[in-house]
C-alpha cells in the first residue's frame, strides 16, 4: 500500500479541470442497475437531518474557516469542489457530493477522488456505494494488514535561510516493509523555483505561490535537512490506530494535485500540515485559534498539546556530530583530521604507523568521514576528490573492528523553549526622565531568552514594536519599530568556522542632540567570529556597517562603518547576560562618531516569563544614560 504514496508528486504546473482528475486509475465498467436502489434525496435528507454540513469532521475535511463575511475554504483550487459554491458553502458541497458519490456516471470512479469524504459518509449514511468495490487504491488501502506507524518530524531551524529560519515539519508514514529512512516523507510547500530572495518573500508572504502536497522517500528529505542544511531533527511519533492512519491516507489522496494559495506567516507548510491529522481526530480543532501568523514550533505544541504524540526521537545533523567527535579529540588528533581532510600526502600512512592508541585512531577516522562528507556537501572536493578520498578512509576504517560510542546527548527539545511571543511591561529612566514602556514582540527569540529549545546562539526578531510614556512631560512616544533583528553567532571549532553575522533594520530612537531621542530608519548589517572560551563564555566580534535616515539630517542620510565586540554568558541554569559594544563612524553626512554600550542581564523563570534588567550608554559627544527593568509574559 505504501507503494502508491511513493508514487506521488507534486504536479503543480498542470490545471486540470475538475472531471479530467476524477478518474486517476479506475475505469471498471460498472451497471446503471447497481444504483437504482439508492434514493439519493433520501441520503441528504438524512444528512440534514444529522446536520452534517456542520460538524467538525466535514469542516476538517474541506478546510473550512469561519471569516468575517461566512465560511470559507482554506483549499483555493477550484476542482477540489464538486458545487459552483463549495468553496464557501459547506450544505451545498455536501449535497454535490453524497449526489456524485451514490449516482451513476458513466465513466470514472468518484471514490477514487474523494475517499475520505465516501469513508466518512459511509458511516454516517450508513449506504454503500456501488462504487467500493470498483476502486482498487480504496481496496488496497482498506485491505493493507501492516501496522502503518505515522510520525510528526520537525527539522530545527536554520538561520542562513530565511524560509527555514523558524523551524519546519513534515510526517513520515512507514511499516515494516518501509521502516526508518525508507518511509515516505508527506510535506507542503510552495511551488516555486525563485532564488531572488527579496521576490521570493514578496511572494510568499502575499499568496502568489501555490502549494501542494509532495510525496518523497524520507532519506532524501533527512539528507536535506540533516547535511546540506545542518539542521537537527525531532521525530515524534503519533498514536494514531489503524482506522484513524487509514483515513489520513484517504485524505492525503484527495489533496493530490490540489493547491491552495501559500502565505508565509499563516497559511504555511506547518499550518496545512495540521489538517492531516486534525481530520483523524476532528474535535481536537489543531487548526483553530491561530491569529495572524502560525509558527511551526507552535502547530508542534498544538499536537502534542491534543495528545498524539507516543514518543520522541533526536536525529543529529552532521554538524551537531562533528561538534561532539572533535569535542573527544585531543589536538593531535585534530590535527590528523585535518591533514586527511585536506589530503595532504601520506596522512594515511602517517596515521596507520602513529602512536595513537587504536580506540584514538578510530576516533580520527570517524571524525574525518563525517568532516570530509561535510566538505563534499558545502561543495568543498570534486566528486572524483570526494570519492577517492572517502573510500580510502572507509578502506582503513574497516580494518579495526573496534567501534567507539559517541552517545551524542540529546538537546532540551523544541517544545520545552520559551513561547513564541511575548508583551514586556518596561519601567526605566533616561536621562533623569522617568517613563514606562510597553513592548510587544510577535516573535520569535533573543540571545538572552532561555536557549533550550532554539538554536543555540541566534536571534531571531521579527515587528517588535515599543511605546513608550515620559512622565515629565506626559508625552507618549512610538519608540521603535524592529522589522527585523537577526544576528547568528556560533562559535568556531577547529575544524568548522561558521561566520556570525547580523542584520537589523526598522524605526528607533537614538539620543542624537538636546538630550533627546531623534526618530531614525535605521540599517546594521555586520560579520565577524565567535569564540566559545567555555561552556558558559562566548566572545565574538565583527564589521560593521549602519545607514539612518531622517530628513533633519543634511542629505537625509548618515551611513558609514563600525566594529563591534561583545561577551554572550551564562553563569548558572535560566541566568544570562548580554554585553556588547558598538563603535560607528559616519562618513557620509554629517561625520560623527557614535558609540553604543550596553549590558542585559535576565532571568528566565520558565516558559511563559522572565525578568530582565539593562544598562545602556551611548556617546555622541556627550554621554546619555538609561537604565530599565522588565517583566516578560512569553505567549503563542
Amino acid at each position: 500500500m505504501l507503494a502508491l504514496l511513493h508514487n506521488q508528486s507534486v504536479r503543480g504546473q498542470q490545471n486540470y479541470p475538475y472531471e479530467a482528475t476524477i478518474d486517476k486509475q479506475d475505469n471498471t465498467p460498472i451497471k446503471k442497475e447497481l444504483f437504482e436502489s439508492i434514493n439519493i434525496d433520501q441520503l441528504i435528507s438524512r444528512a440534514h437531518t444529522k446536520n452534517l454540513s456542520n460538524t467538525p469532521q466535514w469542516w476538517a475535511l474541506l478546510h473550512y474557516k469561519k471569516n468575517l463575511f461566512g465560511v470559507k475554504s482554506l483549499v483555493d483550487d477550484p476542482k477540489f469542489f464538486i458545487s459552483s459554491d463549495g468553496k464557501f458553502n459547506p450544505k451545498s458541497e455536501l449535497e454535490a457530493t453524497i449526489r456524485y458519490l451514490y449516482s451513476y456516471h458513466e465513466k470514472g470512479n468518484p471514490i477514487d477522488r474523494f475517499m475520505a469524504r465516501y469513508e466518512w459518509l459511509k458511516k454516517e449514511l450508513q449506504t454503500t456505494s456501488p462504487y467500493e468495490k470498483y476502486c482498487t487504491k480504496y481496496q488496497e488501502i482498506i485491505s493493507f494488514k501492516d501496522t502503518i506507524k505515522v510520525n510528526l518530524v520537525f527539522p530545527t531551524g536554520y538561520i542562513n535561510s530565511p524560509a527555514s529560519m523558524f523551524g519546519h515539519t513534515l510526517l513520515t508514514v512507514q511499516s515494516q516493509y518501509n521502516p526508518g529512512l525508507l518511509s515516505s516523507a508527506i510535506n507542503y510547500a510552495a511551488n516555486t523555483n525563485e532564488t531572488f530572495g527579496p521576490l521570493f518573500a514578496f511572494r510568499g508572504i502575499f499568496g502568489f505561490y501555490k502549494g501542494y502536497f509532495s510525496i518523497m522517500p524520507y532519506y532524501m528529505k533527512v539528507q536535506e535537512y540533516g547535511d546540506l542544511e545542518s539542521r537537527d531533527i525531532w521525530e515524534y511519533t503519533l498514536n494514531l490506530n489503524q482506522d484513524e492512519v487509514r483515513f489520513m491516507l484517504f485524505h492525503i489522496w484527495e489533496l493530490d494535485n490540489v493547491y491552495s494559495n501559500y502565505y508565509f506567516f499563516d497559511e504555511n507548510c506547518s499550518f496545512n500540515l495540521l489538517y492531516l491529522l486534525e481530520v483523524t481526530r476532528p474535535d481536537t480543532h489543531l487548526t483553530d485559534n491561530f491569529f495572524l501568523w502560525v509558527i511551526p514550533i507552535d502547530t508542534l505544541r498544538k499536537v502534542i498539546n491534543a495528545e498524539f504524540v507516543e514518543s520522541t526521537t533526536f536525529r543529529p545533523s552532521r554538524t551537531t556530530t562533528i561538534n561532539h567527535m572533535v569535542s573527544q579529540l585531543n589536538t593531535d588528533q585534530i590535527k590528523a583530521v585535518k591533514s586527511i581532510a585536506n589530503q595532504k600526502d601520506d596522512a594515511l600512512t602517517n596515521l596507520i604507523n602513529s602512536s595513537f592508541t587504536e580506540k584514538q585512531k578510530i576516533q580520527i577516522l570517524d571524525c574525518a568521514s563525517e568532516f570530509i562528507q561535510y566538505r563534499y556537501a558545502n561543495k568543498e572536493y570534486t566528486q572524483k576528490e570526494y570519492q577517492n578520498l572517502f573510500i580510502n578512509v572507509l578502506k582503513i576504517r574497516s580494518s579495526f573492528t573496534q567501534t567507539v560510542p559517541y552517545s551524542i546527548p540529546n538537546p532540551p527539545r523544541p517544545e520545552a523553549g520559551h513561547y513564541s511571543s511575548h508583551v514586556r511591561l518596561q519601567a526605566g529612566v533616561f536621562e533623569e526622565k522617568p517613563y514606562t514602556e510597553l513592548v510587544y514582540r510577535p516573535s520569535y527569540h533573543d540571545l538572552c531568552d532561555d536557549p533550550s529549545g532554539f538554536i543555540s546562539g541566534s536571534q531571531i526578531i521579527f515587528g517588535e514594536t515599543a511605546i513608550r510614556y515620559y512622565y515629565d512631560n506626559q508625552k507618549l512616544l512610538f519608540q521603535r519599530l524592529e522589522l527585523i533583528n537577526i544576528e547568528s553567532l556560533s562559535p568556531i571549532n577547529p575544524l568548522i568556522k561558521p561566520l556570525s553575522w547580523k542584520v537589523i533594520t526598522g524605526f528607533d530612537r537614538i539620543p542624537l542632540e538636546n538630550n533627546n531621542q531623534t526618530l531614525v530608519y535605521q540599517l546594521n548589517t555586520g560579520s565577524g567570529y565567535t569564540i566559545e572560551i567555555f561552556k558558559w563564555l562566548q566572545i565574538y566580534g565583527m564589521i560593521e556597517f549602519s545607514g539612518l535616515l531622517n530628513n533633519n539630517f543634511e542629505h537625509n542620510i548618515e551611513a558609514g562603518p563600525g566594529l563591534s565586540a561583545g561577551i554572550m554568558l551564562q553563569p548558572f541554569q535560566h541566568f544570562r547576560v548580554r554585553s556588547y559594544i558598538v563603535d560607528t563612524y559616519y562618513l557620509y553626512g554629517d561625520a560623527f562618531n557614535f558609540l553604543t554600550i550596553k549590558a542585559i542581564f535576565q532571568y528566565n523563570f520558565n516558559q511563559r516569563f522572565s525578568t530582565r534588567f539593562e544598562v545602556s550608554s551611548w556617546y555622541n559627544e556627550q554621554w546619555y544614560n538609561q537604565l530599565s527593568g522588565a517583566l516578560t509574559f512569553y505567549f503563542w
